[in-house]
């Protein structure tokens, strides 16, 4: 029975991260979708699995509640507060939410009774690294084919920024069973998995990989390997060499972090005005938050604020984007749930750190560690398997180091709690699982009307996009798309209808390009004026807008010769990111319609 409980949950928790794995090219968007559909098949597996094993064998130890276990309640619960359920923006990453929720608690129900799986768990994270590294390779040399036409090396993500996330993850782990094991297989594991990442690595050109990398690996090291005691001693033995080291250090440090903000110059000044606005964004509901999928609508908003201020200097006004996520994983929880959500999962990091070296184990700590940093400057959060790595981690750094001690077959009454509350936990699983099956569906349909959009059969596709948006109208693109085809059908008031709701839930300016093109074909002159002035405030320096404006202008309707002037002059002297056929297109289109009034 033993041995049937341990292989059971084995193989349940290989299934779970195998997640990042995950793709399904027949679903829209498939590389994310197809991680986070078989997320939640692995937890029901790993949900029957677990309760077999409860009814099978006693556990070794019974599970305490614990301050983690607090936290994760409590944030669960700010989640669910602060949710906008009027405009629904994020009913998929509720689901995925239940989900991460059950998943913690069933982790501590395992590694609780089962604490040998504690050292199996960290063996299976570290061979998905190891997995992904040989993957990367094979793209770089050419053996297999990348997820994106502009990189070699995207692994089974869809670019080399949260791929090299995840490598930086796993090798701190890696270092820790180098460290830490004896035994002979667990020990060779670690080396193949840390030569592998390191190799690969640095062509992920990912420079907040790097440093999460070199910190989390510098910090198992130190803690495994030195430790306070050891570093005191030192430091009181060596009063001015240790000085001496420390200046040169530092300076090394400044150095080092000035060459990676050069080596992307444009990219680090983005991402610093991008943490700018999201910080003022913060401040205008600090408490209450907008809710889960909250941050692009408020982004925008605050960021139009900003320029229309006259405080924006010239080099912010040329790197601003409008991105999906935040590229700060705290900036972006502070906004969305506000600066009390935001303290409780630092809370809860935090203690998870704590507890992982309490525990010894810092190989578990050293992973949450380096995800920690990498959230600083990127966006991991977002994507379905970071999650699962890190709640992993947590349960193994929340748990104590296993004993020799096995658990014993027993039908003993005292397992009948723990048996209805993981056959309760199993119930939440098989509901969130068949909520997210329609998603599915909507999913496979889409990316089967997705094939008529993008051949421009646009009347044939409309109907089809129209039956999804009841169930995926949380999604912006498929808005979008919908509109498009609405659009050039000359629906166009229908297809506004669902670009009004588009950009309550996305920060992308082609939305309000868009709605603008509708008005003008109804006559709406104004409106449409309005939606492009408005645009042109969240991003300055995009020479569409003023380009759509000087079309606006030449109406005969609504002619009016000082503001044609004036954005014709933007079109032609603004300076664009990239030149390419479409800029030199609409300036040629715009000096004839110079000519033509002059």
């Amino acid at each position: 029975m033993i041995k049937i409980s341990y292989s059971l949950l084995a193989i349940s928790g290989i299934f779970l991260l195998c997640t990042v794995f995950a793709t399904n090219t027949g679903l829209a968007n498939g590389l994310v979708t197809g991680k986070v559909l078989w997320f939640h098949l692995a937890m029901l597996l790993l949900a029957a699995c677990s309760l077999a094993a409860a009814v099978l064998t006693k556990p070794a130890k019974p599970f305490v509640f614990s301050v983690a276990d607090g936290l994760v309640l409590v944030l669960a619960v700010i989640v669910a507060l602060t949710y906008n359920r009027q405009l629904d923006p994020e009913p998929e990453k509720m689901l995925f939410g239940g989900q991460l929720v059950v998943l913690w608690f069933l982790l501590r129900f395992i590694l609780t009774g089962w604490p040998q799986l504690q050292l199996f768990f960290l063996a299976v994270v570290v061979a998905t690294g190891g997995i992904e590294a040989v993957s990367g390779m094979r793209q770089l040399h050419g053996f297999e084919g990348s997820n994106h036409s502009l990189f070699k090396l995207t692994g089974d993500f869809y670019n080399p920024g949260p791929y090299s996330g995840y490598l930086a993850i796993v090798l701190p782990v890696c270092l820790w069973m180098i460290l830490r094991q004896t035994k002979i297989y667990l020990h060779y594991l670690g080396w193949i998995g840390l030569l592998a990442i390191i190799v690969v690595l640095p062509a992920g050109m990912s420079r907040t990989a790097w440093i999460a990398a070199a910190v989390s690996c510098g910090w198992v090291y130190w803690v495994q390997r030195i430790g306070w005691e050891k570093t005191k001693r030192y430091i009181n033995g060596n009063r001015t060499l240790t000085i001496v080291s420390s200046i040169l250090i530092l300076i090394s440090i400044a150095g080092s972090l000035a060459g990676i903000y050069l080596l992307k110059k444009d990219s680090a000044n983005g991402r610093l005005l991008l943490w700018k606005i999201t910080e003022q964004a913060i401040m205008e509901q600090p408490w209450t938050g907008t809710g889960l999928g909250g941050f692009p609508a408020a982004y925008a908003e605050a960021q139009a604020e900003y320029f229309t201020s006259g405080k924006a200097s010239e080099t912010e006004m040329m790197v601003a984007g409008c991105p999906e996520y935040g590229f700060n994983e705290f900036l972006q929880i502070g906004l969305e749930q506000g600066l009390v959500g935001l303290m409780v999962f630092v809370l809860l990091l935090s203690y998870s750190l704590f507890r992982g070296v309490k525990n010894r184990q810092v190989g578990a700590a050293g992973g949450i560690l380096a995800l920690m940093v990498f959230s600083l400057a990127s966006y991991p959060l977002q994507l379905p398997e970071f999650w699962v790595v890190l709640v992993v981690l947590m349960g193994v750094a929340d748990t104590t180091v296993p004993t020799d001690t096995p658990p014993t077959p027993s039908r003993e009454g005292k397992r009948l709690l723990s048996v209805a509350v993981i056959g309760g936990m199993t119930v939440c699983c098989g509901w969130l699982f068949w909520q997210q099956k329609e998603y599915y569906k909507g999913y496979k349909k889409w990316n089967t009307m997705k094939m008529l959009y993008n051949s421009k059969a646009y009347e044939a596709a409309a109907d089809g996009y129209e039956k999804l948006v009841p169930l995926m109208g949380h999604k912006p693109e498929l808005l979008f798309e919908t509109a498009q085809c609405l659009s050039k059908t000359e629906r166009f008031a229908e297809a506004n209808r669902l670009l009004e709701r588009a950009m309550k839930l996305s920060a992308d300016p082609m939305i309000h390009y868009m709605a603008a093109k509708n008005e003008q074909a109804q006559g709406n002159f104004l409106e449409a004026e309005y939606l492009l002035l408005h645009a042109i405030d969240i991003l300055p320096e995009r020479i569409y807008p003023y380009y759509l404006l000087t079309k606006l202008y030449t109406e005969p309707t609504f002619f009016q010769k000082d503001k044609f002037l004036k954005t014709a002059d933007a079109v032609l002297k603004k300076e664009p990111k990239v030149e390419s056929t479409a800029i030199r297109e609409m300036r040629t289109e715009v000096k004839n319609m110079l000519n033509n009034i002059r």
